[in-house]
């Protein structure tokens, strides 16, 4: 057994993505989420809408322990990072990440039914977000089921992002978008070792105040059960803007930024597969 241990052949490195490879195995995971049953769809961005809205409760659970210091936000900040840890290694729908993800193939090849599966994800993703944040919100505020100071400080956030107003709600959203766009594409390379990349990534949306719409929805879903906010007022005054931010840099900036780069060098660009994928698969596999 020592012999074996001394003398085995050195393992070969783990082949490392080059950004077309990148590119074309994103797109062959989008084309995967877009063949999926709409009930699986919807059910899993339920529970990505449920899930995600643990960073506003973790966020206001360790803003109040930490009321008073001068480090609070930064601290409370952490909490923010737990809701998309447990959405993104549960492999759930979070519409953010639909950003990017389905929109690379039909960059790749925009033909009808690409667009249109984008939009039913899209679709899908968002509105069963909304309704899980919305349970969720319903619990923090309506039930005993969290501590009178994480539920104050829950409203004290809420009413920081709500005063956001329209322009700026959306200006703030595009580096959340751009954020959770190049995680995805970040993610692609690193096959399991990216919890270090998304508690850094998601830390930095939480500690820069920047908006995400899912997560946000949380926050002015707390006031509506509160009393404090219209549903119609907080929809067009915050969640809309900050949909549109997050579209904006997901889509508008890094989607398309990383077709750029890679453009000339997809081979099958002209036919839209996903072949670039299944080689570097089948090459990854060599190795």
């Amino acid at each position: 057994m020592l012999k074996s241990l001394l003398f085995r052949p050195p393992e070969k490195e783990p082949h490392s993505l080059n950004s077309p490879e990148i590119y074309a195995a994103i797109s062959k995971e989008g084309i995967s989420e877009m063949r999926r049953p709409t009930s699986s769809l919807f059910w899993s961005a339920l529970a990505a809408g449920i899930l995600v809205s643990f960073s506003l409760i973790c966020k206001a659970a360790l803003f109040a322990e930490f009321d008073g210091l001068h480090w609070q936000h930064a601290l409370a900040s952490t909490g923010y990072t737990i809701g998309f840890i447990m959405v993104m290694y549960a492999k759930l729908q979070l519409f953010t990440e639909n950003t990017i993800s389905p929109v690379l193939p039909t960059i790749l090849k925009p033909t009808p039914a690409h667009l249109l599966s984008t939009l039913r994800i899209w679709c899908i993703s968002l509105s069963a977000n909304f309704l899980g944040t919305a349970l969720m919100a319903l619990c923090l505020i309506k039930t005993p089921m969290f501590s009178s100071d994480t539920v104050s400080a829950a409203l004290h956030l809420s009413r920081e992002v709500q005063a956001l107003g329209f322009g700026e709600t959306l200006a703030k959203g595009v580096p959340a978008g751009l954020l959770i766009a190049s995680l995805v594409w970040s993610r692609a390379t690193l096959k399991g070792a990216d919890f270090p990349l998304i508690f850094l990534v998601t830390y930095l949306i939480g500690l820069g105040g920047f908006t995400h719409v899912v997560v946000g929805s949380t926050e002015l879903f707390a006031l509506v059960w509160n009393g404090e906010a219209a549903f119609g007022q907080v929809f067009l005054g915050n969640v809309l803007p900050a949909l549109l931010g997050n579209v904006i840099g997901g889509t508008g900036l890094f989607a398309l930024i990383a077709w750029a780069q890679i453009k000339e060098e997809m081979p099958d660009r002209k036919n839209g597969d996903t072949k670039a994928a299944d080689r570097s698969s089948a090459k990854r596999q060599d190795d």
